[in-house]
């Protein structure tokens, strides 16, 4: 699950307010593994949060989310896990929370995890996620000599599967290019929002086509 921000010159489509001298409408979209189509799309102004249109959604139990920093919301990464929802997420650098737990080895290091840790999270994070624990890994990227850390609330994954999950998210980013670039979503041919819109819709009509 993802959003993208599609840009519109604020003088011309007056209607789509997003900061002081630019306009946008929002794309929040949930993108099915199986086949990579959209499972769920709502278009809003720029301004709305990813976070806040996400907690208005449910997913089936087993699912697996995966998104990125910004849907960081730890009451609703609770409302996730206790309905039977797994999520895979980029930890926040400025996370708190006391180590329960550390797991590291040559060989786990050989696949490029650093450590494989059970945390708990302090404060009022700690309180958003009901008091439950939560598992963080850490990541060597050895290509871009890069650090990631992984949060899921899956215990039982390999820690190098947590990694190839997050990677994967990658999909919606190259379904958003598609979209604006191949789709022309970026000019329109009408000003108003209803027009705006239409075109939108029929450009996903079109993918699912």
């Amino acid at each position: 699950m993802d959003a993208t921000v599609i840009p519109l010159c604020l003088s011309v489509f007056d209607w789509a307010k997003f900061r002081s001298a630019k306009g946008a409408v929002k794309l929040h979209t949930v993108l099915d593994y199986d086949g990579c189509m959209p499972s769920f799309v709502h278009i809003t102004d720029g301004k709305q949060h990813e976070s806040k249109i996400a907690k208005s959604m449910s997913f089936p139990k087993g699912c697996v989310v995966i998104v990125d920093r910004g849907y960081v919301d730890y009451a609703w990464m609770n409302v996730l896990d206790s309905t039977g929802c797994f999520f895979v997420t980029r930890a926040k650098s400025n996370m708190k929370y006391t180590l329960v737990k550390t797991v590291k080895s040559e060989e786990l290091r050989t696949g490029g995890i650093l450590e494989d840790q059970l945390v708990e999270l302090d404060g009022l994070a700690n309180q958003r996620y009901a008091g439950k624990k939560m598992r963080l890994v850490r990541v060597w990227d050895s290509t871009k000599n890069v650090e990631y850390e992984f949060l899921t609330n899956n215990f039982s994954w390999k820690p190098a599967t947590v990694a190839a999950l997050y990677k994967e998210r990658w999909e919606i980013e190259t379904f958003f290019k598609h979209l604006k670039q191949r789709l022309k979503v970026t000019s329109f041919v009408g000003t108003s929002e209803n027009a705006v819109y239409i075109q939108i819709w029929t450009a996903l009509i079109g993918i699912l086509l």
